[in-house]
């Protein structure tokens, strides 16, 4: 079996790299937050009133706050433009 290409001298990577680490953290502190967090609450928007489980309210809050944190540049910019 020959080994695949790399540039000669530097150690070839092997096992897991970083962002599985990384990864693999962020799914242990949300299940953990799932888990503090799985009371359900009212949730009042416009003229209705839903019962759900807080977490999911706390992330489609979370959600929300970040396409329009996102798309806020874009917008006052006109758009986004590749000058590449």
């Amino acid at each position: 079996m020959s080994e695949p290409p790399g540039i000669e001298g530097l150690p070839r990577k092997e096992g897991r790299g970083w962002r599985f680490y990384l990864v693999a953290a962020a799914v242990v502190l949300l299940l953990i937050f799932v888990l503090q967090n799985s009371k359900s609450v009212p949730v009042e928007f416009l003229f209705t009133t839903v019962d759900t489980p807080l977490f999911f309210a706390l992330i489609v809050a979370g959600a929300l706050g970040a396409v329009i944190g996102w798309a806020a540049p874009r917008v006052r910019r006109g758009g986004y433009r590749d000058e590449g």
